[in-house]
């Protein structure tokens, strides 16, 4: 029984710390001028499907619209795959730096590739379709951020099971 004990407090410590760095990152994502990468993303996705891009306002057929706000530049994603990084106490702080650095890079991309998912379907079949999807495909990259954690952690972190992060 002391050992469940121990494994509730650590859970709630991990809990805790999670949620406070997410909130300073979350913070960080919409007080920080973040109009540059808007308006590049914005760009790209303009340019992969033969949109025109006004800043960080994607516009197609003279009456739709799309706008890249900073909760669609992937920063959440990164923010909560770094948020359960951080808020283990292993692997050690190097290898955690390193699981962020290879994480953002996997999951930058895969944003791209959901928001131009997202603007195909609007312009190919309606803009009401496209922000269901827009919503379902958060999900699923939520559901995609923990299995590249898991996966990079096992794997860099050496360890067997969740327990021994904690």
């Amino acid at each position: 029984m002391p050992e469940i004990q121990e494994f509730k407090k650590k859970a709630i410590l991990f809990l805790i710390k999670f949620f406070v760095i997410y909130a300073v990152l979350q913070f960080l994502i919409l007080a920080l001028p973040l109009e540059f990468v808007e308006n590049s993303i914005a760009e790209i996705e303009a340019g992969a499907i033969g949109a025109v891009a006004n800043g960080n306002v994607i516009e197609w057929n003279d009456s739709h619209s799309f706008q890249i706000v900073p909760n669609c530049t992937g920063l959440v994603g990164i923010s909560v795959f770094a948020s359960i990084i951080f808020a283990l106490c292993k692997p050690e702080i190097k290898k955690k730096i390193a699981l962020l650095a290879i994480g953002a890079l996997i999951l930058f991309p895969l944003n791209l590739l959901r928001v131009y998912f997202v603007l195909w379907v609007s312009i190919s079949f309606s803009p009401d379709i496209g922000e269901t999807l827009h919503m379902a495909t958060w999900f699923l990259a939520a559901g995609a951020i923990l299995v590249i954690w898991y996966y990079l952690t096992k794997r860099i972190a050496k360890v067997k099971n969740f327990a021994e992060l904690l």
